[in-house]
């Protein structure tokens, strides 16, 4: 939206004393007042105040420009003020496969009066910054430029050739020992083939799925120090060539607890290997235990982050394990449904969480498995167990759910 606000002050020109602009936050004035074409010290009247606001609007970084014009205080000029609203939504610019080192392409941006990095993505900006880009590099096909996302949420502005972006056609390896190559590939083609090709995306795509997979043998410090990308002969896209660097085994030497009481306890219950190769599968699962004992203390919801330290001349891995506890549960409400006045009260007997005790995980599949065992039951079904977490109270709510065994119908007599 363009608005205007001004006076005609007054009938022929008059030389512009200053300039000012309100409502900027990315840009700076001067870039501004250098992109209205007007300057201190020009004579100037009201159409060249609209020229000016015209080119403003039309340069699709603002969203609105206005304008107001008053006698200075030497009463022998004017003061000129534009207001104006930013374009919000602006991008990171990139550029692909364009034959010039990045800086000197942000340079030939550059000279645009409004340019800004991260900019904004209307039609009018791209297509400015495309024909800067195309007069300085002449390449064919021509650089047009997009916004698009390669990730989900990480939007760009892009400038490359005007032709399709390279896509993965083939994936192979070389260096590796530890696993076959038709492991290798198949663990990549299922994620990679036939997506596009950065090196950027490519390595995390290496370090998502190969990685992990040289974590189970201890392989921690694998690298893939060389990806060659050459274009397929016979399908669109690259055939892409990693060259892995597998690196040593590496052993758990030490693995220390923090933020939760009873660390040495809960190493025990952790029980990590250590001394023996590092296995992220074994290191996953001890995790799982050191946060099943924190659950069964109250700790419903506790949570660990691992951080690593290697000890590359010994070939050691040494880990720092944080607790976040978080809040301790306690028993609060228990219920029973399916059961008849008779058989409920016996079965809050058995159950001895009493209302206030912290909670413990597992407790109520126990104290239904031991009802079982015992027989306490005829005809007992399916059982379920449902735990409301009560926030506030920091409580949860218990209901037992039980059920009468399903039986087949009667077979119907035959005719």
């Amino acid at each position: 939206m363009v608005t205007i606000t001004g006076l005609l002050l007054f009938a022929a020109a008059f030389p512009i004393e200053s300039i000012r602009v309100e409502g900027v936050k990315r840009l700076k004035p001067a870039q501004v007042i250098a992109a209205s074409g007007l300057r201190a010290g020009q004579n100037a009247d009201k159409p060249d105040f609209d020229a000016a606001q015209k080119r403003l609007a039309e340069s699709g970084v603002l969203a609105s420009v206005g304008y107001k014009y008053e006698p200075a205080p030497s009463g022998k000029g004017f003061i000129v003020t534009f207001e104006v609203v930013e374009v919000d939504q602006v991008f990171p610019i990139r550029f692909e496969e364009i034959a010039k080192p990045e800086a000197d392409l942000r340079k030939i941006l550059a000279t645009d009066p409004l340019f800004t990095d991260p900019a904004p993505g209307t039609r009018e900006v791209i297509a400015r910054y495309a024909a800067a880009l195309n007069a300085a590099v002449k390449i064919d096909p021509p650089i047009v430029g997009r916004v698009l996302a390669d990730r989900p949420g990480e939007e760009m502005m892009l400038f490359r050739p005007d032709k399709p972006r390279p896509t993965v056609a083939t994936v192979k390896f070389t260096g590796n020992v530890a696993f076959p190559t038709f492991e290798l590939q198949n663990r990549m083609a299922t994620v990679a083939v036939g997506t596009l090709f950065t090196e950027d995306r490519f390595r995390e795509l290496l370090i998502n799925q190969i990685r992990p997979i040289y974590e189970t043998k201890g392989l921690l410090r694998v690298k893939f120090p060389k990806i060659t990308a050459v274009r397929a002969d016979d399908v669109e896209g690259f055939n892409v060539t990693v060259e892995v660097d597998e690196g040593p085994e590496f052993v758990l030497d030490e693995v220390r607890i923090s933020g939760a009481a009873g660390a040495s306890e809960l190493l025990k219950i952790a029980a990590f290997k250590t001394g023996e190769i590092f296995r992220i599968q074994e290191v996953s699962q001890s995790l799982e235990r050191l946060r099943a004992a924190m659950r069964s203390q109250g700790y419903m919801k506790a949570e660990t982050s691992a951080t690593r330290q290697y000890a590359d001349a010994r070939k050691t891995v040494e880990m720092e394990v944080a607790v976040k506890a978080g809040p301790r549960y306690k028993m609060g409400k228990l219920t029973i449904r399916g059961l008849d006045i008779t058989t409920e009260p016996e079965i809050r007997k058995l159950w001895g969480l009493k209302e206030d005790a912290y909670f413990r995980e597992g407790y109520a599949e126990r104290v239904i498995a031991k009802i079982k065992e015992d027989g306490l039951l005829d005809n007992l079904g399916e059982t379920a167990v449902k735990l409301d977490f009560d926030e506030p109270a920091e409580r949860v709510n218990v209901t037992l759910n039980f059920a009468g065994e399903k039986k087949d119908p009667p077979a119907k007599p035959i005719r």
